[in-house]
C-alpha cells in the first residue's frame, strides 16, 4: 500500500465517526438497562443480538460505503481536472465542479456527471443503511426494556 492510500484510509477512519449516527448515548442507555435485567432471558439475548447487529451494520456501512463514495467522488473530481478531495465536503465539491468545470472536454464532463449520478445513489444507500441501523438500535432498546429484571 502506498503512502497516499494509507493516508486516505487513515483520514477516512478518522472522518467516519463524524458522518455516522452517534450510538454512544444509545449504547450507554442499553448497558444501563441491561445491568438491571436478567441476562439470560430470551428478551435480553434478543436485545444483545439486535445491539450487535446495529453496531455491526453501522461499522460495515461506514467503512464500505464511505470508501466507495470517496472513490467515486475523487474519480469525478479527477475527470474534471480537480485534485482529489481530502475533506468531508467532497460531494458538494464535485457538485460545484460540475457546475463550473475547469475542463471543456465534453467526454470528461459526461464521465463526471455519470459518476455524480451514481454517487447520488450510493449516498442514498448509505443513508438507508444508517437509518436501518438506527431502527435496529431502537429495537434493541425496546427488547432490553421488556426483559425481566434481576
Amino acid at each position: 500500500m502506498n503512502l497516499r492510500t494509507a493516508l486516505a484510509v487513515t483520514v477516512l477512519a478518522c472522518a467516519a465517526p463524524v458522518w455516522a449516527h452517534d450510538f454512544s448515548s444509545d449504547v450507554a442507555r442499553f448497558q444501563t438497562l441491561a445491568a438491571t435485567r436478567k441476562p439470560d432471558s430470551p428478551q435480553a439475548v434478543a436485545a444483545k443480538l439486535a445491539l450487535e447487529r446495529a453496531q455491526g451494520e453501522m461499522e460495515q456501512s461506514d467503512v464500505k460505503m464511505l470508501l466507495r463514495i470517496r472513490s467515486m467522488t475523487n474519480a469525478g473530481l479527477r475527470a474534471l481536472g480537480e485534485q482529489p478531495a481530502l475533506l468531508t465536503s467532497e460531494y458538494k465539491r464535485l457538485e460545484a465542479a460540475l457546475a463550473n468545470p475547469k475542463t471543456q472536454d465534453p467526454a470528461r464532463i459526461a464521465t463526471a456527471r455519470e459518476t455524480f449520478t451514481r454517487l447520488g445513489v450510493e449516498m442514498k444507500v448509505y443513508t438507508d443503511l444508517e437509518t436501518m441501523a438506527v431502527e435496529q438500535m431502537k429495537h434493541a432498546l425496546q427488547l432490553i426494556e421488556s426483559a425481566p429484571a434481576n
